[in-house]
């Protein structure tokens, strides 16, 4: 019989499952196991700088987080800059076939 092929998870949640933490303040929140490269653990608490470091990888990874919106926003500006300078050039090329016609 042959073996079936093993797949890829679909998603995050497939490959860490949410597991949850009540705190003291009756907040919940989501705790996530990661496997970190030899030597990275080392320079994250050396870059935390007195943070723990959770509080290090929470904001990295908020940075990171925020960086990426920041480019799909900028992305998006540029698109719709690209646009209206597109309807400027029409609107120049009108008003100029106007001019014309009234000369």
């Amino acid at each position: 019989m042959a073996k079936k092929k093993a797949t890829l998870p679909k998603s995050a949640r497939d490959v860490a499952p949410r597991t949850k933490k009540a705190t003291a303040t009756g907040k919940t929140l989501d705790r996530v196991q990661i496997r970190l490269p030899e030597g990275m653990r080392d320079k994250l608490v050396e870059a935390a700088n007195g943070r723990s470091l959770n509080d290090e990888i929470i904001q990295r990874l908020t940075q990171s987080l925020e960086r990426d919106e920041m480019q799909k926003l900028s992305d998006r500006l540029k698109e719709q800059g690209d646009r209206l300078a597109k309807f400027e050039g029409e609107i120049a090329s009108m008003v100029e076939q106007l001019r014309l016609r009234d000369d």
